[in-house]
């Protein structure tokens, strides 16, 4: 560890630095199909068959998605995007109270020390995952807006709990976002010790608001009932 990051440790508990990377390079590709031909080309006078099979291709593949298959889709896509926040959520929340350990004497130096280094390399992938999954989950958007039988009020009751739950940790995976990418300043040598530990301790003393909203949220998820798109 570099005499910097000592440093930081020294003033008023020991602080962690957090190398931050907010990956999230992902494009989508739209792809546009020219219809070529007319009756004049055609030596039958009808449509050309190059013309007509793309157009009815898609259109089959279009009726074939269900909408049951299309809430289940938007179903797992949520879930997808809780999954990758919680885990977010999760290193946010260890890393948090290895402070609050440390300082009620429940850890030692070295236990926090390995808590916060285990955390910190964790954090780029955690957000990198989160952002993969918020891009893949707008393809899948409505999708239990399509629902009109008996399973669709408790399918889209079912939803509305994933997407509150997703939201919560993800706010809670926006908080550490934020202190990685404060680390990775410091690191970077954006500011000095003393502003990185004032912010270290401003974001640990903040981060319990939407860590409990996180938990409540996921133990309403594990409450609620599930359902099965029909």
């Amino acid at each position: 560890m570099s005499k910097a990051r000592r440093a930081i440790h020294r003033s008023r508990g020991p602080l962690v630095l957090a190398l931050g990377l907010s990956v999230a390079v992902i494009a989508a590709a739209g792809v546009a199909i020219a219809l070529v031909g007319s009756d004049d080309d055609s030596p039958s006078g009808q449509p050309s068959p190059t013309a007509s099979a793309p157009a009815q291709t898609a259109k089959t593949a279009q009726q074939a998605v269900s909408p049951a298959d299309a809430c289940n889709a938007e179903l797992a896509a949520t879930g997808a995007v809780l999954t990758a926040a919680r885990t977010a959520a999760g290193h946010w929340r260890e890393h948090v109270a290895a402070r609050t350990d440390l300082l009620a004497g429940k850890n030692s130096a070295a236990v926090t020390k390995e808590i916060w280094k285990r955390t910190r390399l964790a954090g780029p992938a955690d957000i990198a995952r989160l952002d993969a999954a918020i891009v893949a989950q707008r393809s899948s958007a409505g999708g239990c807006a399509t629902l009109t039988g008996a399973s669709a009020a408790a399918c889209n009751h079912r939803l509305k709990i994933l997407q509150t739950a997703a939201a919560a940790n993800g706010a809670a995976a926006a908080d550490w976002e934020k202190h990685l990418a404060m680390m990775a300043a410091h690191a970077a040598g954006d500011f000095g010790s003393e502003h990185a530990q004032q912010l270290w301790e401003a974001a640990w003393s903040g981060a319990t608001r939407n860590l409990n909203a996180a938990a409540r949220a996921n133990t309403a998820l594990v409450e609620a009932p599930a359902c099965r798109p029909s």
